[in-house]
This record gives C-alpha cells, sequence and structure tokens, in this order.
C-alpha cells in the first residue's frame, strides 16, 4: 500500500478517535459538573497517565443501560487507533530477488496488517459512535456547537 495513502488514513484515524474521546470527556465533565469543565477535561482527563480504557469504564458506569455493542465499538475502535498509531515499521523480505516490505500484525505474527480495512472499518463504525456518545451527552443536558 502506498506510504501517502497509509500517511492520510492515519490522520483521519487519529483525528475522528480525538473526536471521540473529546465527545466521552464532555459526557464525564457533564454527568459530574452538570456542565463542560475545561480545567477538569484539561487537567484531569487529558493528563497522560488518564488512558482511554479508564474513560471507557467510567462512562461505562455512568450512562445506564449502556449499549454493549457500543462499548466493543469503542474497544474495536481503540483497536484500530492502536494500529494505525503504532504498526507502520516495514520489514523487508527477499526471495529470489523480488523483495518487498510488509508491516507485520503484532498479535498474529503470521499476518500482515490491511490498513485499508481497517481504514473502512474504524470509519463505519465511528459514525455511529460518534452520534451515540452525542446523544448521551445531550440526554445529560449538554449542549452541542457545531465547529466553525
Amino acid at each position: 500500500m502506498d506510504e501517502q495513502l497509509i500517511s492520510k488514513y492515519r490522520s483521519e484515524v487519529i483525528e475522528r478517535f480525538i473526536n471521540i474521546e473529546w465527545i466521552i470527556n464532555s459526557i464525564i465533565s457533564q454527568h459530574y459538573f452538570d456542565r463542560l469543565s475545561f480545567p477538569f477535561v484539561f487537567e484531569v482527563l487529558y493528563d497522560e497517565y488518564f488512558n482511554f480504557s479508564l474513560k471507557r469504564r467510567i462512562l461505562e458506569k455512568i450512562v445506564k443501560n449502556m449499549d454493549n455493542g457500543k462499548v466493543q465499538d469503542l474497544n474495536r475502535v481503540n483497536t484500530i487507533r492502536n494500529y494505525f498509531a503504532h504498526c507502520n515499521q516495514l520489514i523487508i523480505f527477499g526471495e529470489n530477488l523480488k523483495i518487498e516490505g510488509k508491516v507485520v500484525d503484532p498479535r498474529k505474527l503470521d499476518r500482515t496488517i490491511d490498513f485499508e480495512i481497517l481504514y473502512k472499518e474504524f470509519m463505519t463504525v465511528a459514525g455511529g459512535l460518534e452520534e451515540y456518545l452525542a446523544n448521551i451527552y445531550k440526554q445529560k443536558g449538554g449542549i452541542l456547537v457545531k465547529g466553525a
């Protein structure tokens, strides 16, 4: 796969994931403060040790009857984001003068990562998650404002 295309996919996945995480941060803040508290979000939720898994667990605790399928979707987009963020080391294979680079899947070393498939899956799942999370934020009294 073309390196420029992977780079484009990588930036889109990471930026979209940041958006999902921002909505989760907003839900958590709205739940505990009845408003979006920027000091809380930036000083606590954006601390480098406050990871996504912990945010997801808090979300599960504060959202009554959270859709288990959406929890699985959150786990999946996090996994895909991690592939894009951390897996891009080409392993060079050479056999009979044919040399090619592949990105090996760290979970299954006999497979390579298909970034095209992961990108499409992420984009499909992300839209539903953003909508689901935005609705939770609104149910908790949050107000969504479209960006400029």
